[in-house]
């Protein structure tokens, strides 16, 4: 089964993984500037599974006037994401929280900074890995020695 992990954004991190008899294996992972996704479409379709890091305003970002006459690039992105899959005929498009995030920083065997910048690809592994080992019941990620 291949998992394809999203940290929507701006930039938006990817990481495609596998999982076969337990074990979880990297296959591809990066970052894109596209908007749109549709230079995503190929791993879309590639994907048994598709996660995403579910984006909500928070109430005190919106009071204190940080989205104030700014357009909402995460959510168009997750909007993207929604209509490709829904075109390609993917069917298991999962959302997780945020919060979510340093468990599969964990399971991915990787350290989570809160509030580190410039760590979309991990991110989107560690959504990825999540789904794995919570749902498949995959291995969590093994140190390398």
């Amino acid at each position: 089964m291949k998992i394809l992990g999203i940290d929507p954004g701006g930039t938006t991190g990817y990481a495609l993984i596998q999982v076969q008899d337990d074990e979880i294996t990297p296959l591809k992972f990066d970052v894109t500037k596209d908007k749109l996704m549709l230079d995503m479409v190929p791993l879309l379709i590639e994907a048994d599974v598709i996660v995403y890091e579910n984006f909500l305003l928070r109430p005190d970002k919106a009071r204190s006037g940080a989205f104030d006459w700014k357009s909402n690039t995460t959510e168009q992105v997750i909007g993207s994401l929604k209509t490709l899959a829904a075109l390609h005929g993917k069917k298991n498009l999962v959302v997780q929280e945020p919060s979510q995030k340093p468990m599969g920083y964990g399971f991915a065997n990787m350290k989570y900074v809160p509030g580190k910048k410039g760590t979309h690809w991990q991110d989107a592994y560690a959504h990825a890995v999540f789904y794995a080992v919570t749902k498949l019941k995959a291995n969590p990620v093994r140190p390398t020695a």
